[in-house]
C-alpha cells in the first residue's frame, strides 16, 4: 500500500508593530511601506542572509542592508511583516527585492516542511518510496506503509 503527499510551495507572511517614528516618516512620504505575506521573522532573517543581506533582528523589527540600501521589516497588526523603503529606492526595485526575498522565504519554508515530514513519517514507520518534482515545483512524496 502506498501513500502520496504533495508539498506545494507556500507563501507565508510576517510583520511587527510599526514604530511611531518610522511610521511618521512613512506618512510624511520620506519612506514607503510594502506589505508582504511573511509571518516568521526568523525565516525572513535566514532568507535575507541567504540573499547576501546584512541583517539584525530585535523584538520590534528586522533591519537589513544590501550595499548602501537599508530596509526595515516590521510586524503589522494582522501578524504579517511589511517592508519599509526610503523614497530613493524605486518602487520597481523594492518590489523586485521583495519578490526575490519571498521566493527564498518560501523555499526555506518548503525545505523545513519537507524535513519535518520526512522525520515524522520515519517516526510513524513509513518508508519513503519515491520523490518527484513536478513542473510547477510541487514535490510529490510517496511513502510505503509498513504492514
Amino acid at each position: 500500500m502506498s501513500l502520496s503527499l504533495t508539498l506545494i510551495p507556500i507563501a507565508i507572511a510576517t510583520t511587527s508593530i510599526v514604530s511611531y517614528a518610522l511610521q511618521g516618516k512613512v506618512e510624511e512620504g520620506a519612506y514607503y511601506k510594502l506589505d508582504t505575506k511573511i509571518k516568521d521573522e526568523n525565516i525572513l532573517k535566514e532568507a535575507l542572509e541567504n540573499r547576501g543581506n546584512v541583517v539584525s533582528l530585535d523584538e520590534k523589527q528586522i533591519e537589513s542592508s544590501i550595499g548602501n540600501v537599508e530596509i526595515v521589516f516590521q510586524r503589522q497588526e494582522d501578524e504579517t511583516i511589511s517592508a519599509i523603503f526610503h523614497e530613493d529606492v524605486s518602487l520597481e526595485d523594492a518590489e523586485a527585492f521583495l519578490k526575490n526575498t519571498y521566493e527564498e522565504y518560501t523555499r526555506i519554508v518548503q525545505h523545513n516542511t519537507y524535513e519535518k515530514l520526512i522525520e515524522r513519517a520515519k517516526n510513524e514507520g513509513l518508508l519513503l518510496e519515491s520523490e518527484t518534482r513536478n513542473e510547477d515545483d510541487t514535490l510529490v512524496l510517496t511513502f510505503q506503509v509498513k504492514e
